[in-house]
């Protein structure tokens, strides 16, 4: 028997476990089982909350994709693994050090919010994507981001009735061989508004991690920003060297999972 939280952060929803006390295995196989939105309990991501293996941080947060494959970073999973903790009384601390497989994250609570400072994301390059995408974006703007994972953000001048997964399929298969997730996004004004495809969970409601790396690169523009998913908003400003993110983490059940 295996407790679960059912939980999300604008929309993007997560199972959330606590395997400090659960000895357990899942299986590929099962975590996509029990992703399914209509024979199990449904979610984009599994959460594990783990024992660190860097002494400096509280926990070691562990993620799943939803067709059980591993992933390396997700943002908007990280407010949720620390209202998690916070939720189950596993820490005392009102700001918490989480560590994942690419990085470390400091997480505080802001009221009904939990604010997240980041590593400023990495702006890298692909020659062989870049031929790729103008074969079929000619004239898009784009940047490769490395926000813990990878991010291929292409800026347009409309985003609500683009056929993203089309694009995706057309970008394959080398945004899959290497792990490339892939935003398109449009500012409106003062904001910027977002929609991603990632791999091993497909179209999310709100990516957290994608936003980041958008707001990377527009930030050099204005001191703070907000990105606009189909989930709900997210808030962005720059913190000394690093990024900081504000966002909801919002509990929804919990259950049992039988083994």
């Amino acid at each position: 028997m295996i407790k679960f939280n059912k939980m999300h952060g604008n929309g993007n929803d997560f199972v959330v476990i606590n395997s400090l006390i659960n000895d357990f295995v899942l299986s590929k196989g099962k975590i996509s089982k029990l992703a399914d939105r209509n024979n199990g309990i449904g979610f984009d991501q599994l959460i594990l909350i783990e024992a660190p293996t860097n002494k400096e941080a509280d926990f070691f947060i562990r993620f799943f994709n939803s067709d059980g494959t591993t992933a390396k970073m997700c943002l908007n999973g990280i407010r949720c693994a620390a209202s998690f903790i916070w939720s189950e009384k596993l820490s005392p601390h009102k700001k918490i050090q989480l560590q994942t497989s690419t990085r470390t994250i400091w997480c505080s609570r802001k009221g009904s919010l939990v604010e997240a400072i980041i590593e400023m994301p990495n702006h890298i390059e692909d020659r062989d994507l870049d031929k790729n995408i103008n074969k079929h974006l000619s004239a898009a703007t784009y940047s490769l981001v490395d926000c813990g994972n990878k991010h291929l953000c292409i800026k347009l001048g409309s985003i609500n009735d683009y056929k993203l997964e089309e694009l995706y399929k057309k970008l394959q298969p080398e945004i899959t061989t290497k792990k490339i997730n892939l935003s398109i996004y449009k500012k409106n004004g003062g904001d910027i508004y977002i929609r991603t495809y990632e791999n091993g969970a497909g179209e999310t409601l709100s990516c957290g991690s994608a936003s980041a790396s958008v707001a990377s690169i527009e930030l050099h523009k204005k001191s703070k920003t907000t990105i606009i998913s189909s989930g709900g908003k997210l808030q962005f400003s720059p913190y000394k060297d690093k990024l900081k993110m504000i966002g909801p983490a919002k509990n929804v059940f919990k259950g049992v999972i039988e083994e």
